[in-house]
């Protein structure tokens, strides 16, 4: 019996080395024949991270710049700010934290977005004065609790 001992041993060992190589083989297969997900269908958030009345902000790199206000080149990629909010009547938005009027970044305050020259909007991207255009928007899915925008479609430009 202790003499099959290190046969078993052995036998192990080599199953081990063998699932290992095939795994290093396999999985850059399957990075290779999957392409990557586009900036059409980009998870930002669950619905449950996002606070009732309340907003999340963050910063996403987008796979390729798209001309979108305020993005920022990061190597062959790009990186957007945006404003991630739940309403009152709980649909969420995503806007853009890019000021249309005054090409500045916006602050975000507890029920507000101020550029640096005092211009205001909600968090959902209206404006409180009526000769300020809206914030950029992105259309906004929810799919299994996880929030999916398309930021190759904004919809609204801004100005």
């Amino acid at each position: 019996m202790s003499s099959n001992l290190p046969r078993y041993a052995l036998a192990v060992g080599v199953a081990f080395l063998l699932l290992l190589g095939l795994l290093l083989l396999v999985r850059p297969l399957i990075y290779s024949v999957a392409p990557p997900r586009d900036d059409s269908v980009y998870v930002v958030a669950t619905t449950s991270s996002v606070p009732t009345n309340g907003h999340l902000v963050r910063d996403f790199l987008l796979n390729t710049p798209h001309g979108l206000l305020g993005e920022r080149r990061s190597g062959e990629h790009a990186v957007i700010h945006v404003v991630i909010a739940r309403g009152l009547t709980g649909l969420f938005s995503v806007v853009n934290a890019w000021s249309p009027v005054s090409d500045c970044g916006l602050n975000v305050e507890t029920d507000r977005l101020v550029d640096c020259r005092g211009h205001t909007w909600t968090l959902a991207g209206d404006p409180f004065a009526t000769a300020d255009p809206p914030l950029q928007s992105f259309p906004v899915t929810t799919q299994n609790g996880a929030m999916v925008v398309d930021f190759t479609h904004p919809v609204d430009a801004g100005g």
